[in-house]
């Protein structure tokens, strides 16, 4: 088992040392490189009367500059400045964050990642309410000379930042988007085959007496030809592939994203995906309640060593509106953490949010998980589920909640394992597991995780977590 452990926080175990670089790049969007209008940050005050203005709508963002995936599964503690604003009614608030990445061991000799500026905003100016979203990175290099791995093909790019914005103006919702980047360039020696796009993007960039803007364009121009799913490889370093900028719009609600780049680092072995200058955005109308806030999670791993921390296993959230009272099950892929140290399967999610009369609302939120097994302890756990009901009365606005948890059967070493709400079962070695923990109880809602597991060496493994608020303002 110790073996299997420290392989998994080898591969996951990130330097806690910056790669100190300043930030250069103010929050505006490129505009000659954007594929719409550039979204521009406001001026002044984010409402008319520069206070805090409670509204009919919904807002919801998550921004954050770059984000790292192993093996398809998210390291929580390798996302960067996550600037983050959950369901609110509220205009003029604002959540901003400037920070590092901490990159996993085998990336750090190979990525120069600068210092990133995230800002999330909720707003009203004039006739228009949304919520925007601008995500900016100065520069980031991939490859060069790297200890151990001889010299490898460098690309840098300058200036990346992407902006979403979901707003109502007035009449009907609405959405707006664009990313770009201000520079971009590729040390490359190898053998390049004639009609790749390996071998377009390299034109465009020999074109030494080219303005940069239109490299630039050129360069962008050639990752939107790319079919989905395609992407330029570059042999010896990784590849490029374009984010997306894209939005909807209906009657009810509009919702904004964009992220600029994704860059796949194949070099050490360990295929790393880095997606980069991401920003989420959605506006809806509110009920007399308020909104709903819920996430339900497969698992996460929350690390004794912070850069640990991975998870959010296919997380869903109620919509800030509710469902109409319909239940809405959702279905997540299979999983494996920590290098096959825990697999998840059969993920499903229930969700649903009601307002009623009165100002009064209802929610519920789940999490099913088939089975999850963590071999090297001998563990296997089948059916577990969580589920949270909550009201909220029209009289004194408190949530009332109901949790349940449940699971059908629990093996160790072949042994079958009861427990009830609380128990604490020892599994040997400094291992731990615990049924029914509840987290988070406050006026407005509750939280619970059907199993947690303390994992000897690595931290708390969080199964089958449900939460949910029915949040006034």
């Amino acid at each position: 088992m110790k073996k299997t452990l420290s392989r998994a926080v080898a591969v996951t175990a990130a330097s806690t040392a910056g790669l100190a670089a300043a930030l250069v790049v103010t929050p505006t969007a490129t505009a000659e490189t954007a594929p719409k209008a550039a979204v521009s940050a406001p001026a002044g005050a984010l409402t008319t009367s520069g206070r805090l203005e409670r509204t009919g709508f919904g807002y919801k963002a998550d921004v954050f500059g770059a984000k790292v995936l192993l093996e398809g599964v998210e390291v929580r503690g390798l996302k960067d400045g996550y600037a983050q604003q959950r369901c609110t009614t509220m205009a003029g608030r604002v959540a901003e964050k400037q920070s590092q990445l901490a990159l996993p061991e085998d990336l750090v000799p190979l990525v120069d990642l600068s210092l990133t500026k995230q800002r999330s905003e909720t707003y009203q100016e004039g006739g228009r309410t949304g919520v925007r979203g601008i995500s900016t990175i100065a520069d980031i290099a991939v490859g060069g000379e790297v200890p151990g791995l001889g010299e490898l093909p460098r690309l840098k790019i300058e200036g990346l930042q992407s902006v979403a914005d979901a707003f109502h103006d007035g009449r009907s919702f609405d959405h707006e988007e664009s990313f770009g980047f201000k520079g971009i360039s590729l040390d490359y020696d190898g053998t390049v085959v004639d009609g790749t796009p390996l071998a377009a993007l390299l034109d465009i960039l020999n074109q030494v007496t080219a303005p940069v803007s239109q490299v630039v364009n050129q360069v962008i121009d050639l990752l939107t030809s790319l079919l989905p799913g395609q992407a330029i490889r570059i042999p010896g370093l990784g590849s490029l592939a374009l984010g997306t900028a894209k939005g909807s719009a209906n009657a009810t609600s509009g919702t904004s994203e964009a992220y600029a780049l994704k860059l796949e680092i194949t070099a050490t072995g360990n295929p790393t995906v880095l997606q980069l200058g991401r920003a989420r955005t959605r506006i809806s109308e509110a009920g007399p309640a308020g909104v709903f806030r819920g996430t339900a999670t497969g698992a996460n791993i929350l690390g004794d060593v912070p850069l640990l921390n991975l998870g959010n296993l296919g997380q869903r959230s109620i919509p800030c509106e509710g469902t109409d009272g319909r239940v809405v099950t959702q279905k997540a892929a299979h999983y494996s953490l920590l290098g096959g140290l825990v697999d998840v399967s059969g993920v499903t999610y229930k969700l649903m949010g009601d307002h009623l009369r009165g100002g009064a609302a209802k929610a519920m939120i789940g999490t099913d998980l088939g089975t999850v097994a963590v071999p090297t302890l001998g563990l296997e756990i089948k059916g577990l589920s969580s589920l949270v009901h909550l009201k909220r009365s029209t009289t004194s606005g408190k949530v009332a909640p109901r949790v349940t948890t449940k699971y059908l059967q629990i093996l160790h070493d072949g042994r079958p394992v009861s427990l009830r709400a609380g128990d604490s079962y020892d599994l040997g070695d400094g291992n731990f597991l615990n049924f029914k923990k509840l987290f988070d109880r406050t006026f407005h809602g509750i939280g619970v995780h059907g199993l947690t597991l303390q994992l000897a060496g690595i931290g708390v493994l969080d199964l089958a977590s449900s939460a949910g608020r029915i949040f006034p303002r």
